[in-house]
């Protein structure tokens, strides 16, 4: 079972409306892994997070999606919002890069273009999400996503470890909807 999905029922998150299709996820946000089948899909602030029934490829994967509230982790430092234990910060004012360690360790840094690239790195997940600590040698899941000089997230592109330290799988979301999720 995908780490997420593990985290979101431990919470008591269970989904509720059932995306069979690619094509069936009709939510006004959208970030999509067209060659999985995997999606984050956010509606006012709800979320539905998995892959497309049609897109299974391993059937042993019994909780293929699942869904919650986007929360505000907004702090005096940072502009914030979370799906599930995925954290997406980026620090207030001018700063080049910075630190985000109120939940998975977040690598922050300021590109070119005025946007910002996040690095987390998660090694324990807690009934709350990811843990604080991070030993990298026993990673569960580390993300990378973009975010637009405006705030708004680009791309996400996670990976999934097992416990021997091999990488399970990779998921590459871009957003094809014409909105995105704002992060201030």
């Amino acid at each position: 079972m995908n780490p997420m999905m593990a985290v979101l029922i431990v919470a008591g998150v269970l989904c509720c409306d059932t995306i069979y299709s690619i094509n069936d996820l009709n939510s006004p946000i959208r970030y999509v892994d067209k060659q999985q089948g995997y999606f984050i899909g956010i509606k006012k602030n709800e979320f539905i997070i998995g892959t497309a029934i049609a897109d299974i490829k391993n059937l042993a994967n019994d909780l293929p999606q699942a869904d919650g509230h986007v929360e505000n982790c907004s702090s005096h430092g940072f502009r914030c919002r979370s799906i599930g234990y995925f954290v997406f910060a980026i620090p207030n004012g001018e700063h080049r890069s910075a630190e985000y360690i109120a939940g998975p360790r977040i690598s922050i840094k300021r590109l070119a273009n005025g946007g910002w690239r996040g690095s987390a790195t998660c090694s324990m997940i807690t009934r709350t999400g990811c843990a604080r600590h991070v030993d990298v040698n026993k990673l569960v899941v580390a993300y990378q996503y973009d975010v637009s000089s405006t705030g708004i997230l680009k791309s996400v592109k996670i990976q999934n470890w097992n416990d021997s330290g091999q990488l399970l799988n990779t998921q590459n979301l871009i957003l094809v909807s014409e909105i995105g999720l704002k992060l201030n």
